[in-house]
């Protein structure tokens, strides 16, 4: 219990005085934003860089820790698109950012940090190896999915084999914003480092080491600045049961698949907890840019930070600490 507590407690603190800045007017909005995208930008394509160049995998295989996370995503997916548009006759756009959100982690935010605080920067190896498809796979599946439904609620629902998929302008965007994405980058660059076994000593290693230090407790602390715009807006039961989804099924699939393909138990640990994670911003972009489902995107992303506070305990638990 005091492991957890030695866990949970700070990280929750920091996004909770993050909040209170944001919230009392200590800390402009703008501030929160420039802080959030220092993270995004720098901070965090520094310490996967840093983290890829410099960690041993050893040889245990991805493929089975792609496969556990991304069955997890799918079933969350699947459910939370269900469960919006027919038990709450939402239209196809809400459908799928309902199941965006609950499949969406919030990986950058909370897991990093989380995982990094549990385990150490051993802790980030599973999560680095997810991150390296994740926003790709991710992207072009929020996309594609989001840009049909908006085209079966254009024409009233027709037969979804009829409904056309512009993919040439749809690819070109795709491949815009992944090629140009911080993170990614960082991903690129790491990996090219450690396949032409570039050392990473000196000044360059203090630099990558100070700044990637940085990721951790800016992210969280930025994270509760953000919280002040996503308010208690959106339709309750529905946001509720997208957190179930996205708090307990999503990482309860994943530990059953990675049990079953034996995962090392570091990567078993790693996988639950990204999975477990509240849901992520990236769904209220989505949300936003379709113009369907904000509501529903922005309370789920309020109601799952702070009921994380207690699945999270409670995963932490159950894997060990």
């Amino acid at each position: 219990m005091q492991t957890i507590l030695d866990v949970i407690v700070p990280i929750f603190s920091l996004i909770a005085l993050g909040y209170a800045a944001a919230r009392f007017g200590l800390l402009s909005e703008a501030v929160g934003e420039s802080l959030a995208r220092f993270v995004f930008v720098v901070a965090v394509p520094v310490l996967l860089f840093r983290t890829l160049a410099t960690m041993s995998f050893g040889s245990a295989n991805p493929v089975f820790l792609w496969l556990s996370y991304f069955g997890g995503v799918a079933l969350a997916w699947t459910l939370g698109t269900l469960v919006v548009r027919k038990f709450l006759g939402a239209d196809h756009r809400t459908g799928v950012i309902a199941g965006i959100t609950a499949s969406f982690a919030n990986t950058v935010f909370v897991a990093i940090p989380m995982l990094q605080r549990a385990y150490g920067d051993a802790g980030l190896e599973p999560l680095l190896i997810i991150i390296s498809i994740h926003l790709p796979v991710m992207m072009i599946a929020s996309t594609l999915l989001v840009e049909r439904a908006a085209a079966l609620d254009a024409i009233g629902g027709a037969d979804l084999a009829r409904v056309p998929v512009p993919l040439g302008r749809m690819a070109r965007r795709m491949a815009v914003n992944l090629v140009t994405n911080p993170i990614v980058v960082g991903i690129a660059i790491g990996l090219c480092w450690r396949i032409l076994s570039l050392p990473l000593e000196g000044p360059l290693d203090e630099v990558t080491r100070l700044l990637g230090g940085t990721a951790g407790g800016l992210a969280l602390f930025s994270l509760g600045m953000s919280l002040t715009r996503y308010g208690l807006r959106g339709d309750l039961l529905a946001a509720s049961l997208i957190t179930g989804l996205s708090l307990i099924v999503m990482p309860l699939v994943v530990w059953l698949i990675a049990r079953e393909a034996g995962l090392p138990a570091l990567w078993l640990k790693g996988a639950v907890l990204t999975a477990a994670a509240p849901a992520g911003i990236n769904a209220y972009l989505f949300a936003s840019y379709f113009k369907a489902g904000e509501k529903l995107a922005a309370t789920t992303i309020l109601i799952s930070t702070v009921a994380s506070v207690v699945t999270l305990s409670v995963w932490l638990r159950i894997l060990g600490a």
